[in-house]
């Protein structure tokens, strides 16, 4: 009796463990540009910083001042977003790779039952053709007898 083809099941879980790897990669690519962002953020604030400075060891206007603590104040909320948006992604990556993780788990275990039932099906073939050539030599012996 052939047992279940299991290329089928396989084929599937080939294909969801790629779309869960797809999907990692996505969700890293995405961190990788917030991650970007968020330093280029940080350096236009410490640009701003350096400049304040360089402003006030120069002598500026209080109209200058305020412009800056509000280009500031702007920055620094840009920035609080962007590292609560680099947070979440890095969650999201996390949890892209433990799906990953889990479909080709289940892949494996397919891989692995496939083989094992190969292997069976392997031992039932021989002990099968053990058994007809066994016949044989009976049927054999048989007739040089007679």
């Amino acid at each position: 009796m052939k047992p279940f083809s299991m290329h089928a099941v396989l084929k599937y879980r080939q294909q969801l463990e790629d779309s869960a790897r797809q999907a990692m990669y996505h969700a890293m690519e995405t961190e990788a540009r917030l991650q970007e962002a968020l330093l280029r953020t940080e350096k236009e604030l410490a640009e701003l910083y350096a400049d304040l400075r360089l402003d006030q060891e120069q002598g500026t206007t209080v109209e200058r001042l305020r412009l800056f603590e509000s280009r500031i104040d702007l920055v620094r909320r840009e920035l609080e977003t962007r590292q609560n948006e680099l947070s979440k992604q890095q969650a999201l990556v996390a949890n892209k790779r433990q799906m990953l993780v889990k479909k080709s788990k289940d892949k494996k275990i397919i891989e692995k039952l496939r083989e094992q039932q190969n292997a069976a099906y392997a031992r039932f073939l021989e002990k099968k053709q053990l058994a007809m050539l066994d016949e044989i030599a009976v049927l054999s012996h048989e007739r040089k007898q007679h």
